[in-house]
């Protein structure tokens, strides 16, 4: 998922309400795109210059977008339209001064809907559907050819289970099984044919309720989800979870009857002080070590980054303060480009 992004020269958007433990020392996080539910916009986080942190946005037509991905080589946005239920493309974004609005300059055609996770590997789009009653309960998977003026779908994968977050890496594809602590892997995804598929792995998160985001970074092999817990529990019992070590942990844990990964293996970020209470999307980034999550629930919305906990043989629980936090209302997605 991570790519080099282009040079914005651009008119900018301050923002007034952020927050940081020390303005003087906030680690370039490079620029994040962000989808909202709330909101028709597409919004670009920009933490280069540490002494003039902002926001590029473009105005769209969509009231709600949920999955959101870049292509750096071709300068094209990929956005997932929820109102119109289907995938958007915005060709030569850069060229759009900030605040302007935009229209796409491919769209697909309204094949899915409620729509979630986006992921994206060279020429190809997948979308994730959720079951609902406007879909006839079918959960599924849409594959699309892509580019900057079309967009035409390939395939549609048909699965039995609830999904949210979605990625491909390589020819495997990751998947977080909604209201569930699972998440659910295919190998060899890209040469299925259309129809129903099954899975090749379910893992078992202890400790974990119900997983809504999900990231795994392969140069380090760690991965990272996000728990939205009970929510009828209350504020704060959303949870951010590490897995380091993840395809030694899952190899042990698949030869257990239980095939569960102990929570004694992971690393908890959770408690008071996080503002985690419906997490659902979360991205990694490399060089600062640091995690950043869309939190949906809090404040309407909000955008938090995280310093990767320095762990001990004390505990394994981490009651975090975000590094950098920020309102941004119906907060659904997002991608970072390095």
């Amino acid at each position: 998922m991570h790519k080099y992004f282009f040079y914005l020269t651009l008119f900018l958007v301050f923002i007034n309400c952020e927050t940081t433990k020390d303005d003087t020392t906030t680690i370039d996080l490079g620029r994040v795109f962000v989808s909202s539910e709330t909101q028709s916009k597409i919004g670009i986080f920009d933490f280069s210059d540490i002494n003039n942190k902002k926001i590029v946005e473009y105005e769209i037509t969509s009231d709600s977008s949920a999955g959101i991905y870049f292509d750096s080589s071709r300068d094209i946005v990929y956005q997932v339209d929820r109102e119109n239920n289907r995938l958007n493309a915005y060709s030569r974004l850069s060229t759009n001064g900030s605040g302007s609005a935009i229209l796409p300059s491919a769209v697909g055609t309204s094949d899915f809907s409620n729509p979630r996770g986006l992921t994206s590997e060279g020429n190809i789009a997948l979308v994730a559907q959720a079951g609902s009653s406007d879909n006839g309960e079918q959960n599924a998977l849409f594959m699309y050819d892509i580019g900057a003026n079309e967009i035409t779908l390939r395939n549609q994968f048909d699965v039995e289970y609830q999904l949210w977050d979605i990625q491909l890496v390589g020819n495997s594809l990751y998947t977080a099984r909604d209201e569930s602590d699972t998440l659910v892997i295919f190998n060899n995804f890209l040469a299925n044919s259309s129809g129903p598929i099954s899975p090749d792995i379910k893992i078992r998160l202890e400790g974990v309720t119900k997983i809504r985001g999900m990231h795994y970074v392969l140069t380090n092999d760690l991965m990272i989800v996000t728990d939205i817990g009970d929510l009828t529990e209350g504020v704060n019992d959303g949870q951010v979870i590490l897995i380091e070590d993840f395809k030694l942990k899952l190899s042990a844990a698949l030869q257990q009857v239980r095939q569960t990964i102990s929570s004694s293996d992971m690393i908890f970020i959770k408690g008071s002080n996080t503002f985690l209470q419906n997490p659902v999307d979360v991205i990694y980034h490399e060089f600062a070590n640091r995690i950043i999550v869309a939190e949906r629930s809090t404040n309407g919305g909000m955008f938090l980054s995280f310093e990767y906990p320095v762990q001990d043989t004390q505990t394994n629980e981490f009651n975090l303060a975000p590094f950098y936090s920020i309102n941004y209302s119906g907060i659904s997605s997002l991608f970072f480009n390095d």
